[in-house]
């Protein structure tokens, strides 16, 4: 069913109830069963199949015991929240294609997972999900029921996204730049989503959520495509979320992803779209400008989805200032927050290098320690923001004076214009091999 919502600046066109798949309900019961999963589609003016936009598919709050896709605004304190479907809003009148994803509830009863995904399986942070669960008129559940609708929940946000992306032409989307994101259960389901199950959002926004600190250490890893996140707690947040922001936002930093963190003053979980912010944290540059939640969310949303331009001609450009050990014209194609992984470390991403001097540090030191290091035979391939250049590496080891050839490649995340990922890899070379 197809609604229009007219405002004073546009004219954008809902599907509503577009399903995306079925879940099993009703674990443990008599009558266990499948149930439909739905979302509302928000289309901005003039959207076309060919149009490749950028989307936003944003989940709701209410400790994964109520609210839904088309209703979770909550007050607390004489403070509310703004509620996903008009942030739906709001962004397609900017451009975006929006989803509003509903989920299975906790008192739904969906079963376990095939295999677990929250690592610790003791620590659960019921504290406001049983308060809830008493405003409902609920009974105390058991840390199984609990976890099997928290994981549940998580896992049809992800069907949600993994729908999203393999239908992206319906809705003239550019799957290379689809974020995700939400508010309190909504966000941690986005994160996790991303960060658990890996699909392949290009940034996560999360507001008032995180990742629990054993699963954002198990599971924020390297850098090879995984998404920037945008982080909000009010500062009375609920005693469980600072700390849980907190750790996906230091385990983002310490993986080379992009980070922005900000604290919302005075507020505690339910804060509105105009609520001022104070930024924390940030591994990307400009984000101390933003001064309010919905204005951090439009700056982080716009340079995380930057349409690649980035084709196999600049990779040829930048292979062969390689070549010359032009740093000032490598660091050129760089973008400001950039990583480089480099083939050989003691991580299982090599040595990594975070952020522009670290990362023209780690590129001279391949010409330092082989002085005539040239890289020959090049061959790029770009897709979307994704690239792979592959060359041979021949040079002679400063150390020992021994000559080296190896076969190797670059995988590379782009951004705009720049790199914003190199990650290196080469033929390990054995004795009689």
């Amino acid at each position: 069913m197809n609604h229009i919502l007219s405002g004073p600046r546009t004219t954008i066109q809902v599907e509503r109830d577009v399903c995306y798949g079925e879940a099993a309900i009703g674990h443990g019961t008599n009558k266990p069963g499948l149930r439909a999963l739905a979302m509302d589609v928000y289309l901005p003016p003039g959207a076309a199949p060919a149009a490749r936009r950028p989307a936003l598919v944003l989940s709701h709050g209410g400790a994964y015991h109520r609210g839904a896709k088309e209703r979770d605004e909550f007050e607390q304190d004489g403070s509310h929240n703004t509620p996903v479907h008009e942030y739906c809003e709001r962004f397609a009148a900017r451009g975006y294609v929006c989803f509003s994803v509903g989920y299975r509830l906790t008192q739904e009863l969906a079963p376990a997972q095939p295999a677990p995904i929250k690592r610790n399986r003791q620590e659960l942070h019921r504290g406001r999900i049983d308060f809830v669960r008493d405003l409902l008129g609920l009974p105390a559940a058991s840390p199984e029921e609990l976890l099997h609708g928290v994981e549940g929940a998580w896992a049809d946000v992800a069907n949600a996204f993994r729908f999203i992306h393999a239908n992206a032409a319906r809705w003239g989307i550019d799957p290379d730049r689809i974020a995700m994101g939400g508010f309190s259960a909504g966000g941690f389901a986005s994160a996790y989503a991303a960060f658990a199950l890996g699909v392949p959002a290009a940034a996560i926004v999360c507001l008032s959520s995180g990742m629990d600190s054993e699963d954002a250490d198990y599971y924020v890893h390297g850098g090879r495509g995984q998404p920037p996140v945008l982080l909000f707690s009010g500062e009375h947040d609920l005693p469980s979320i600072p700390g849980r922001v907190a750790a996906l936002a230091s385990c983002a930093a310490r993986a080379g992803l992009g980070v922005r963190r900000y604290l919302v003053p005075g507020k505690p979980h339910f804060y509105d779209r105009e609520a001022p912010i104070v930024l924390q944290q940030s591994t990307m540059p400009g984000g101390e400008a933003c001064t309010t939640v919905e204005a951090a969310i439009e700056q982080f949303l716009a340079e995380a989805l930057t349409p690649a331009q980035v084709d196999a001609d600049r990779l040829e450009a930048f292979a062969q200032a390689w070549t010359r050990h032009d740093i000032d014209a490598l660091m050129s194609f760089m973008a400001d927050d950039c990583v480089f992984h480099a083939s050989a470390g003691p991580d299982a991403s090599g040595t990594r290098y975070i952020g522009r001097d670290a990362v023209r540090a780690g590129f001279v030191k391949a010409w330092t320690d082989f002085p005539d290091a040239q890289w020959t035979r090049a061959r790029h391939f770009v897709q979307g923001a994704r690239g792979v250049s592959e060359w041979t590496f021949v040079g002679t080891r400063a150390s020992d004076g021994q000559r080296v050839e190896v076969d190797g490649c670059d995988l590379f995340t782009f951004q705009g214009d720049k790199i914003r990922v190199k990650d290196s890899w080469r033929k390990m070379r054995t004795p009689g091999g």
